[in-house]
């Protein structure tokens, strides 16, 4: 998928590391497209998304993929974003 922001965190540093890479990758295309389209169901499929990727975050924090630190620097990253 091709994305047209360049984002801090991009997904190919996650391959490998379970459901991060992808769901990257689908919360910045729905961010994009949010910030096109400026609709409710835009938005309610971006602010959803984002809590499905914010257990994913969460969940690999708690397996050891990612350090507290990092995944606490994401989730702020991303939820920044998401309240853009």
């Amino acid at each position: 998928m091709n994305m047209n922001g360049n984002y801090k965190y991009n997904s190919y540093d996650f391959n490998g590391m379970l459901g991060m890479s992808g769901e990257l990758v689908v919360f910045y295309k729905l961010y994009e497209s949010d910030k096109k389209e400026k609709t409710q169901n835009s938005r309610f499929a971006l602010k959803n998304h984002w809590e499905d990727l914010f257990l994913t975050i969460k969940h690999r924090e708690v397996e050891g993929f990612l350090n507290p630190s990092d995944a606490h620097n994401i989730r702020e990253y991303l939820e920044v974003l998401v309240n853009d």
